[in-house]
């Protein structure tokens, strides 16, 4: 299994967790209700899906809320990763 590297950025007062594919990076901002950006965020990662199984790992390390919630984030988000690669794979819709 593939790991994906992803970090804790703030731009401003605003704070996302990057997530860089090799591909593209993903921006999912945690400090702002924006599920327009989460949901485009959320499809970028199953198109990503399709090519292989993959976790995400933070890079870093911190001791501020904002890495706490991260941290949360991605967990839960590998989660969800797996429950969706295993039903892709179910229904025959990874790429050979």
């Amino acid at each position: 299994m593939e790991t994906i590297n992803a970090s804790v950025a703030q731009i401003d007062e605003k704070h996302f967790i990057d997530i860089d594919t090799g591909d593209a990076k993903i921006s999912i901002p945690i400090s702002e209700d924006k599920p327009n950006e989460v949901k485009s965020a959320f499809n970028k990662l199953i198109t990503r899906i399709k090519e292989g199984e993959f976790q995400i790992e933070l890079t870093e390390s911190g001791d501020d809320l904002f890495y706490y919630v991260a941290k949360e984030y991605v967990t839960q988000l590998n989660r969800e990763i797996q429950e969706v690669y295993r039903e892709m794979e179910q229904y025959g819709l990874l790429e050979e």
